[in-house]
């Protein structure tokens, strides 16, 4: 595959391959059904994103597939993504053209938020990054579909992070470092929040004025890419224990 591509796409190959691997490694999610794609850089209508029949760790550089923003699979390849993988990230794609990456899952905590009417709540420092930056989609359309998926990006606006209620998550990023370290940032504050109101005791919410700092403080787009330390730090994570993302 490395011979078949250019240094560029071999590079978010090895990237991407490493996302998913860290996903899993710190995400406990839904079997094949979670996905992460990566605009392809020298040919922007194009993207990457995982095979249908994999674990996110289980994902390498070169079991990767490429489509196009019709959703169509522009390299042959033995590996494919399912309808419900390459139509969202199809979708989400082609109506932002700023948006570089995206992340989807199914985690116990975002799935658990996403059934709760009040959303995700500014209790902590995690979930003040998204204070005020957060989409919400009802769960009342085939989202495997193109058509379906269409309604779900345009529902995204111009935010960059999406609670699909009864579903999971949408997070997005301009870089995979960046998609990625929002996913966390949104999977911890969604663990917190489910911990919190489980306790049955009642919580403390900062104010108005302190979430919108914080958000605009550590909730930037275009804050995170590979030289940023937590990515520094999670690339060395994978090659330490999971070496084989690069075949």
């Amino acid at each position: 595959m490395q011979a078949s591509v250019s240094p560029a796409e071999w590079t978010l190959r090895c990237e991407l391959a490493a996302a998913h691997r860290l996903v899993a490694h710190f995400v406990f999610v839904d079997m094949t059904y979670n996905h992460i794609s990566a605009r392809c850089p020298d040919v922007p209508d194009h993207f990457l994103v995982k095979a249908d029949n994999v674990f996110m760790d289980q994902v390498t550089a070169s079991n990767l597939v490429k489509y196009d923003l019709g959703g169509n699979q522009v390299m042959p390849s033995a590996w494919k993504a399912s309808p419900a993988a390459y139509n969202v990230h199809a979708s989400v794609l082609a109506a932002r053209p700023e948006i570089m990456a995206a992340v989807h899952t199914h985690s116990p905590a975002n799935l658990a938020v996403s059934a709760q009417e009040s959303g995700l709540l500014p209790l902590t420092q995690q979930a003040m990054r998204f204070y005020q930056r957060i989409a919400y989609y009802p769960n009342e359309v085939d989202d495997t579909t193109r058509e379906g998926t269409d309604v779900m990006a345009a529902a995204l606006g111009e935010h960059w992070v999406m609670i699909l209620e009864n579903h999971g998550a949408l997070v997005c990023g301009s870089t995979v470092a960046e998609a990625y370290i929002y996913h966390h940032f949104f999977e911890l504050a969604c663990r917190a929040q489910i911990g919190a109101l489980a306790g049955g005791a009642r919580v403390k919410h900062p104010s108005h004025e302190v979430c919108v700092e914080r958000a605009r403080k550590f909730g930037r787009i275009g804050a995170y890419d590979s030289r940023s330390r937590d990515w520094v730090a999670s690339m060395a994570l994978v090659e330490n224990r999971y070496p084989d993302y690069r075949h």
